[in-house]
């Protein structure tokens, strides 16, 4: 008898979130492009980018190099 989620017959969609982590953070770019924040709260969203960027990098390449399966 399956537990939990099994009976979902889907893998949990890492390379979607990777993609959307890229998306948000050049989203936060352009906003604070064109929006003047004060310091504080420009070292924050800046900070989310950083993290967010390297979170979809490290997902989107290691889709890429080593296939779907991984």
């Amino acid at each position: 008898m399956r537990r939990g989620l099994a009976f979902l017959p889907v893998r949990f969609p890492f390379t979607f979130l990777g993609v959307m982590a890229l998306l948000i953070g050049v989203w936060i770019v352009v906003y604070l492009a064109g929006h003047r924040l004060d310091p504080a709260s420009q070292v924050l969203a800046l900070a989310t980018v950083l993290v967010s960027w390297g979170f979809g990098l490290y997902v989107v390449v290691r889709r890429v190099r080593r296939g779907p399966q991984h």
